[in-house]
């Protein structure tokens, strides 16, 4: 039976998700890398992650695996990165996601380009004219023979990184990947019975919870609860109190910071009094939004670059299947890296694996005072392994 592999974010578990799930569980057991409490467009994930883990289950996954915070808010190829990692460790011989352009094909064409020594010079080439990376990338690549317009896509982009990634560690996977069903990746209309994340969120955080659920499966649309919803706008006197205490030489420490960036946010912090006025501040041809919320967001929490691009030195468990439950136990023996289950295991670890913990753990105690109904401390110590029966 094979093992298939996916990397998510299910911010939240929507049909199209369901579809991408189902078609993997025709071929075997499935085994899901999802994000930390804060995801890759730099914002809280609109509900926890042992929330979305139990969504995953429930919806067909054997086993989910964490993607702490210090990957999977960050840049397309560091998240990438832990990704096939996890999946590696977890034993999978397959890696499946949807794109937009539903061929494996190109996108293993131009992971093979981005990975060529005459693409690496004409990038360096473009960024130096002052386009955005992104853009840079895009004319590069289709200079070197990439198809035209395949990195133009959200989800084309992210599968040739895991693609890029999975080649760079010796990840010996098949690649399988459909064509995304429905609205586009951010879009804000919804098409063939299919509403994007971003639009869902909207609509939850709008209280129109009518809307998501036609557009959730049944099983992960019951277990949003009205004061489980996290807003990152209640907590945005916090992150710029923060903000405010960092000096210069924090912020050219943190992951993914080029080009006199860091100037520009620590500029910002100092006269900005909401985040979109730090966002704009900064915000330019050359840096994307999504880049800049998550370098506020990692100074807000303390990550540096510590981990970026590195190989992980923990994987966690954050639930399982009775199918799942085996996984675990087979791939615990023979993994290079630990796979742990309970946090009180990390101790055993070592010291950087230990940092990594304490980012996450204050990562979720911050994230825990976003929800509607804010938490205690903690959770990272006292939560279970989400387990189902099937």
């Amino acid at each position: 039976m094979a093992r298939i592999g996916i990397i998510a974010e299910f911010n939240p578990l929507h049909l199209g998700h369901k579809y991408l799930i189902d078609e993997a569980k025709k071929l075997g057991e499935v085994v899901c890398v999802i994000s930390a409490n804060f995801v890759q467009r730099g914002d809280t994930a609109i509900v926890e992650k042992h929330t979305r883990t139990e969504m995953a289950l429930k919806c067909g996954a054997d086993l989910v695996l964490e993607m702490p915070v210090c990957y999977s808010m960050s840049t397309a190829q560091s998240f990438a990165l832990f990704g096939v990692w996890a999946l590696k460790a977890a034993g999978c011989d397959c890696l499946m996601f949807g794109s937009e352009t539903g061929e494996i094909a190109p996108l293993l064409k131009t992971a093979d380009i981005l990975k060529s020594e005459n693409f690496s010079q004409k990038l360096a080439l473009k960024l130096k004219s002052g386009v955005t990376f992104a853009a840079a990338r895009q004319s590069a690549a289709e200079e070197c023979g990439a198809p035209k317009n395949v990195l133009q896509g959200a989800n084309n982009n992210l599968a040739i990184e895991y693609i890029v990634a999975a080649k760079s560690i010796g990840a010996e996977f098949d690649f399988l990947t459909i064509k995304r069903q429905g609205s586009g990746h951010d879009s804000s209309a919804t098409d063939s019975g299919f509403a994007s994340a971003s639009l869902i969120r909207e609509k939850l955080y709008e209280g129109d919870y009518q809307f998501a659920k036609q557009y959730m499966p049944k099983a992960a649309f019951d277990l949003i609860k009205t004061d489980e919803i996290s807003n990152i706008q209640n907590i945005e006197t916090a992150i710029l109190s923060i903000l405010r205490t960092k000096t210069i030489d924090d912020f050219k420490n943190l992951p993914d910071i080029s080009e006199g960036i860091d100037n520009k946010i620590f500029s910002a912090v100092r006269v900005a009094t909401t985040l979109n006025e730090v966002y704009n501040n900064v915000k330019s041809k050359r840096y994307t939004l999504a880049r800049i919320r998550r370098l506020v967001l990692s100074a807000f929490l303390g990550i540096d670059n510590s981990f970026f691009m590195q190989k992980p030195e923990y994987i966690r468990v954050l639930g399982f299947n009775k199918n799942g439950e085996e996984i675990i136990k087979a791939c615990r023996k023979n993994s290079e890296i630990p796979i742990i289950l309970k946090a009180t295991e990390i101790k055993e670890l070592s010291e950087k694996a230990q940092k990594m913990f304490e980012l996450e753990n204050r990562a979720t105690d911050l994230y825990l005072l976003s929800l509607n109904k804010p938490q205690e401390c903690g959770l990272e110590y006292k939560a279970n392994l989400i387990k189902t029966e099937c």
